[in-house]
């Protein structure tokens, strides 16, 4: 969350910019997300409210369910979804987190409550479970979704069978509010910046008091777990890696610096994240196997 406040002043700065946008390759690769044949996008209603996921792969298999960051929608972690690794052993599911994507909220642009957030989420973890038999379900998470992952498996630990979090916030101190976060709220500022900027700060405000209630469940939880960051985040410090060295289960959990890596580790180490995510789907596999 550190570079929230360099973003924030260079949007002040470039706010009256006209300069025409150009097509980017991230830009492309996400159409080309949209165009693959092999992902369908589904949603689900939850009350009032609708849950937009994609989704690839054949049911009976065991699940790993994709969690993005803030801003971002289903395509952040999507990309990993035409992996063939992945597609042979699993179904995959990529969700637009409710007030992003394709899940806009009815009456607020986000939800800042984690347990809220949760409560929108759960049904459609809740379908997909029963669908594969009681086989794994894996929470893979990216900045934001990294930090409400274990959320999600505090709450319903009948649920989720392992954790991979890549470049999140889980040091309940490191994710307080900083002053950016503070301005970002106060008019004339907050009409100044991206709207996009304050959706992301609204939700900003609930992570320390769910990483604070997460505090004493850390020691109790015996899934299997991987919290890997780069170890030059400009984003989420890097000192939550200290706290997962130090805070996590060492029993059930691998801890993974990667040296001269920032934020976008999703995106940069597709193939390291592929292979955490399998290689807790066997560990699942295995512990399931034996209870």
């Amino acid at each position: 969350m550190r570079i929230f406040g360099l973003i924030l002043i260079l949007s002040l700065l470039s706010g009256c910019s006209t300069a025409p946008q150009q097509i980017t390759p991230t830009q492309r690769a996400r159409d080309s997300l949209t165009d693959n044949s092999n992902i369908t996008l589904k949603s689900m209603v939850v009350g009032d409210f609708q849950l937009q996921y994609a989704e690839a792969g054949d049911l009976g298999k065991p699940t790993i369910v994709f969690i993005h960051g803030t801003s971002g929608s289903w395509r952040s972690l999507g990309r990993l979804m035409i992996s063939p690794q992945f597609n042979q052993r699993t179904r995959l599911i990529s969700i637009d987190r409710p007030g992003w994507g394709g899940s806009p909220l009815m009456d607020k642009e986000t939800e800042g409550s984690f347990a809220a957030q949760v409560a929108l989420i759960e049904p459609l973890l809740s379908k997909v479970k029963a669908e594969s038999g009681g086989q794994p379900l894996i929470l893979v998470g990216h900045s934001y979704g990294a930090s409400i992952s274990p959320y999600i498996a505090y709450m319903h630990p009948e649920l989720v069978d392992s954790l991979l979090m890549a470049a999140g916030a889980i040091d309940p101190e490191l994710g307080k509010p900083r002053w950016y976060n503070w301005a970002a709220r106060v008019w004339p500022i907050s009409r100044m910046i991206n709207p996009r900027l304050v959706k992301a700060n609204a939700e900003i405000w609930g992570v320390h008091d769910a990483l604070k209630t997460l505090e004493p469940w850390w020691q109790t939880v015996s899934i299997p777990m991987t919290y890997t960051q780069g170890e030059e985040d400009e984003l989420v410090h890097p000192r939550n890696l200290d706290f997962a060295e130090n805070f996590l289960p060492k029993t059930n959990t691998k801890v993974v610096r990667i040296l001269d890596q920032g934020h976008l580790v999703h995106r940069q180490q597709q193939g390291l994240i592929t292979s955490f995510a399998l290689e807790l789907l066997t560990q699942s596999a295995e512990k399931v196997g034996a209870e």
